[in-house]
């Protein structure tokens, strides 16, 4: 592809972003217009995404995506003068231009890939804007295009128009974007193109123009000028003037906003409009390892700091009443102060607003409900949710896997639903919202329901339970089968999902993180999916416990309750230990045991210090020594030398240099559960 002469890597690496950006933007906004055709202000914010992208591709001298770009907005201004009605075609042209586009922006960060044809996405675009021509007046006045008009080539902006630019855009002058278009008839267009830059000198500052002067000195024909002008004049003086010139079919006038025009622009995107004055914002790209690495060191600070507090705690009980003890103690309390607040500025710093991760699924969605023949109401909320950017590469998968499964299987069609007394349109809500330190996030529809029935009758038929252990099953119980492998209950396999293989993977998946997944079900009225996650993976609040001579921590999402018990009132069912918690009769076993160490033998009358784990629907009581305090702790990998340690999860280091072992609550459970007797889980009351 040729590129202008002048782009640097810079340049390219932030268009780059900005077109990811965009393209997310449009994306989601796209959708949303097929359902709200008549909201202005949304259509006004998807065709300045569709300029911005026409403008920064144009300016970089990419002219495949610039002239797609164009297309679009062509057929975007046709929705907004209201010449066009949003229909579902149309949409459907929008959305396969977005879709070339990415491939676009795909070929230019990677030049070797293969080389789009897009003359097919405008071809569609061409089409969808043709429809507007029937019923319209023939005749269109010099404030308009003329009828039938395509998109031309952008203007490609040398070093010296960017530069003056840059400097009239940091000003109070007017920048307008003009476009002149030329009688097809006429056998004088290059003459007419030399009146029109003309006129448009007289007016004010011509900057840059396609075709450039020299090209219109030459002869060269073109229906079409295209041109960047600085005046005082206003919008209705430039048409008037220039469309009252011969053979001028129409004259397209409008602001013209400097994207990507200086190389210091400041915007996060790093090509966005300047902001002056008070709304100014500052901002500077930082590459992601590096904020990794600066939550590792501030996590050293945090071990430290704790080491400090405890230090400084001793020397007071020890010196008490010392001046240097307790110039100690100010000092360390401002240090705990400062470390705090670094920690939490940091973690800011890593948080993304989650709509991150929802902005691409309105489009899935509605592609896979047009497809299957389903009507949909997809509502997106709490898109403005921040969570670590690192829970957010973890939570795609699982996310599109749900809303997939609640389309195919949870919707009906519009003929069931009518039968079953539901409006024919269908309603799915994905929601997210923060709860006490943990972001949860809900997927729900008012769909046909989870039989839980066929449920166990499909596991006792693929031989994951006994039929006697599916007769025994609750509700509850029954609900959690939808996540063992192979589980499905599909009669067949279809392109979006019935393979008997996903809900599995997504309880895997948000475990991994340290995250809860459930399920809830009223047959023939909605299913709801809850995920519970981390606000970041960097630090966990856990409860410090001690077997044996090991320190171990246990993530607090999984903590029911403690309880303490009497060693000899423990009883046993089918050999094993259990105790009854609330309504719920839950196993025990010793968490020194779980891990293959020796268990520790109590004497009648001694007492048995028990976790009481939760993992979905299933109960777990853990025998430990000791309970200690929860506190926030910093995750550390095992590292590689260690292997894959089962029901391991990490490590920690504590203010005074002990090392805590963190409990994978969701792998120890499952290994304990698959040894014993006792097959099925246990309920929660």
């Amino acid at each position: 592809m040729d590129l202008a002469p002048d782009v640097t890597p810079e340049d390219l690496e932030v268009f780059l972003q900005e077109a990811d950006e965009q393209l997310r933007l449009l994306d989601e906004d796209v959708v949303r217009l097929e359902r709200e055709p008549d909201a202005g202000e949304l259509l006004q914010e998807i065709f300045r995404a569709a300029h911005t992208l026409k403008g920064s591709s144009g300016m970089l001298g990419y002219k495949e995506m610039a002239e797609l770009a164009h297309h679009m907005e062509h057929l975007l201004d046709l929705f907004r003068t209201g010449a066009l009605a949003v229909t579902t075609p149309a949409v459907d042209a929008l959305l396969h231009s977005l879709d070339a586009m990415r491939v676009l922006r795909d070929e230019l960060a990677d030049p070797t890939g293969r080389s789009l044809d897009v003359s097919a996405a405008m071809a569609e675009l061409a089409q969808a804007a043709g429809a507007s021509a029937e019923g319209e007046p023939g005749a269109k006045d010099a404030g308009s295009a003329p009828a039938g008009a395509g998109p031309a080539a952008p203007i490609v902006l040398g070093p010296a128009a960017r530069e003056r630019i840059a400097d009239l855009a940091s000003g109070d002058a007017q920048l307008l974007a003009v476009d002149v278009h030329i009688s097809a008839d006429t056998i004088w267009s290059s003459v007419r193109l030399f009146q029109a830059l003309q006129a448009l000198g007289d007016l004010g500052e011509v900057i840059a123009s396609e075709p450039s002067q020299s090209a219109i000195d030459s002869g060269a024909p073109s229906q079409l000028l295209r041109a960047i002008v600085s005046t005082r004049s206003s919008e209705d003086d430039v048409r008037r003037e220039v469309g009252g010139l011969d053979d001028i079919a129409g004259v397209e006038v409008e602001p013209y906003v400097p994207e990507a025009v200086a190389k210091d622009a400041p915007d996060a995107a790093g090509a966005g409009q300047r902001r002056t004055g008070a709304g100014r914002t500052q901002t500077v790209r930082i590459d992601v390892a590096r904020l990794d690495e600066l939550m590792n060191q501030i996590g050293e600070l945090v071990i430290d700091r704790t080491r400090i507090v405890q230090i400084g705690k001793a020397l007071e009980q020890r010196y008490k009443g010392d001046d240097m003890v307790e110039a100690l103690g100010e000092t360390s309390a401002h240090i705990v102060k400062v470390v705090d607040e670094l920690q939490e500025s940091t973690r800011q710093v890593r948080m993304q607003p989650i709509g991150t991760v929802f902005s691409g699924l309105p489009r899935m969605v509605r592609d896979l409900s047009h497809k299957m023949g389903k009507k949909l109401d997809f509502q997106v909320s709490g898109s403005e949710t921040e969570i670590d950017r690192t829970v957010i590469e973890r939570i795609r998968d699982p996310l599109i896997h749900l809303l997939r499964n609640a389309v195919d299987h949870g919707v009906e069609l519009p003929e069931e639903r009518i039968a079953a007394g539901k409006p024919e349109t269908a309603v799915l809500k994905l929601r997210a919202y923060q709860e006490q330190g943990h972001i949860v996030i809900v997927v729900e529809d008012d769909g046909r329901g989870i039989d839980t029935e066929r449920v166990k009758a499909a596991a006792v038929k693929k031989g994951l339970i006994s039929a006697e252990a599916g007769a025994r099953l609750t509700e509850a119980q029954a609900i959690e089968l939808i996540f063992l492998p192979g589980a499905s209950t599909a009669e067949k396999t279809t392109e979006v999902s019935g393979r008997g293989v996903g809900m599995d993977i997504v309880r895997s998946n948000v475990e991994a993180i340290n995250g809860l997944v459930t399920a809830e079900t009223v047959l023939g009225q909605s299913t709801r999916m809850t995920l519970k996650l981390p606000l970041t993976l960097a630090t966990l609040h856990a409860l410090l416990v001690r077997a044996g001579t090991t320190h171990y921590a246990i993530p607090l999402v999984y903590v029911w309750e403690t309880t303490v018990r009497n060693a000899d009132e423990i009883p046993t069912i089918a050999g094993r230990e259990v105790i009854r918690v609330r309504d719920a009769v839950v196993p025990l076993t010793s968490l020194s045991e779980a891990f293959g160490l020796s268990r520790a033998e109590h004497a009648a009358g001694s007492v048995r210090q028990v976790v009481v784990v939760r993992l979905g629907e299933r109960l777990l009581g853990l025998s430990v020594d000791a309970f200690s305090e929860s506190q926030e702790i910093v995750v550390k990998p095992l590292g590689g030398f260690l292997g894959d340690v089962k029901g391991i999860g990490g490590v920690s280091v504590l203010g005074d240099g002990q090392v805590v072992l963190i409990v994978d609550i969701p792998s120890l459970v499952n290994s304990i559960m698959a040894r014993g007797p006792a097959e099925e889980p246990v309920a929660v009351a």
